[in-house]
């Protein structure tokens, strides 16, 4: 999955076929989603835990993250 910066921020932005996308950073110790260039969201704990359960692409980016020891709150 393609890595880029979006407001100064690492995220990970996950492209899906019809050029929907979904971004996902880490501000302020939040993960937080946007789809299609909308409104940036903090994830609800439930959700960052799904992510985990299903073994995502967006876990196995906070995963990397965590062992670079750059901070997830959540």
């Amino acid at each position: 999955m393609p890595f880029h910066l979006s407001n100064s921020l690492p995220s990970l932005c996950l492209t899906f076929s019809g050029g929907d996308s979904n971004e996902y950073r880490v501000r302020q110790g939040f993960v937080e989603f946007r789809s299609n260039h909308g409104a940036w969201r903090a994830l609800d704990e439930s959700d960052v835990q799904l992510h985990f359960v299903l073994n995502t692409e967006v876990a196995k980016w906070l995963q990397k993250k965590s062992a670079d020891g750059k901070g997830i709150g959540r």
